[in-house]
């Protein structure tokens, strides 16, 4: 149980959330937050530690950092894509990710504020979000931010 010095703390640095662009410096922390994320969902095949640093460095491909201080408390991860049954873009949220510090302070859903916010501006006519079936906490925080369940997403593995 934490004190209630350190709640009122952590609620204050809540407050001083400055959501940014992903920089190079911040790929060591997001790496380690991908390994919560894993650890979260069970995923047991792992990843490439190198391909956030290649999708940083795609044009379709975003992520913005939430910052406390000096301190990486969580981030986004989002592409844009045209389809060809939309009037714009659609942003997809690949990954939103929390420490595990700091969950249940709202920077999820400031996060995801500045995610729809950015789509926004790069002229995305919906966005979508997918997680895993059996992540009840996700789909709640989802919903919980007006998102519906409107179709399935069909996996296959082609390893």
């Amino acid at each position: 149980m934490m004190s209630a010095y350190k709640q009122l703390a952590r609620a204050r640095d809540v407050n001083n959330v400055v959501v940014r662009n992903l920089k190079k410096r911040d790929l060591p922390i997001i790496n380690q937050l991908i390994f919560q994320l894993i650890s979260a969902i069970d995923k047991k095949e792992g990843i490439d530690r190198k391909v956030v640093s290649r999708n940083s460095r795609s044009a379709n491909s975003h992520f913005l950092v939430a910052e406390i201080g000096k301190t990486i408390a969580g981030f986004a991860h989002f592409t844009t894509r045209r389809t060809i049954t939309h009037r714009g873009p659609s942003g997809l949220i690949d990954e939103l990710v929390v420490a595990k510090s700091f969950r249940r302070t709202g920077i999820g859903r400031q996060l995801l504020s500045a995610t729809i916010q950015r789509c926004k501006e790069l002229g995305c006519c919906e966005i979508e979000v997918s997680t895993e079936r059996t992540n009840k906490r996700a789909r709640g925080f989802y919903r919980s931010c007006g998102f519906e369940e409107r179709g399935i997403l069909l996996e296959k593995d082609l390893t």
